[in-house]
């Protein structure tokens, strides 16, 4: 169980990142990221444990930058998770945002420390948990059906997870 602070997207890009993680399964390819059923996302922060109210007032009162994420690159970290990700054009407003909203959340909550302003790796998840032996495969479905993809950040929000269950959100006014 923990908590995440993500931005979504608009749905044009929301839906061309659903038709990739789809890619994956019209190829056959167990995803567990189709299993938990995930809105397409970048996490800002996560923790095990938060103060809720805390941070919905936060969430309720940070300043958001109008951002558009251009992602046209795909990633993946070590680990035996086998991740592939959207890996974004990195900005210097996204950094500063992802920072500000950790240092302020840093003041009552323990972040996990790949969500550290000089660890974050800004990412979008289309695949966790492929097999070994697909992971190849997988990579190369994704590079095939990949299209540059210009999103617009349209929402912050607050989640616990896993199951995603939606606590609080709010619209980004642009």
């Amino acid at each position: 169980m923990g908590y995440a602070v993500e931005i979504i997207f608009d749905s044009k890009s929301e839906e061309q990142i659903h038709k990739l993680i789809e890619s994956i399964d019209a190829n056959g390819i167990e995803n567990k990221l189709t299993n938990l059923k995930c809105t397409p996302h970048m996490a800002l922060s996560v923790a095990d444990e938060i103060d809720v109210e805390k941070t919905i007032k936060l969430i309720e009162n940070i300043a958001i930058p109008s951002l558009r994420i251009s992602m046209n690159a795909l990633g993946t970290f070590q680990g035996a998770e086998n991740v592939i990700f959207l890996n974004p054009k990195v900005t210097m407003d996204l950094l500063a945002f992802q920072k500000e909203l950790y240092n302020q959340l840093f003041t009552f909550s323990e972040q996990w420390v790949y969500y550290r302003p000089e660890n974050w790796i800004p990412h979008c998840t289309l695949a966790m948990g492929i097999a070994e032996e697909e992971f190849l495969n997988a990579f190369q479905v994704l590079r095939k059906n990949m299209q540059d993809i210009s999103a617009r950040v349209e929402k912050i929000r607050l989640i616990k997870f896993h199951p995603e269950e939606l606590i609080y959100e709010r619209i980004a006014k642009h």
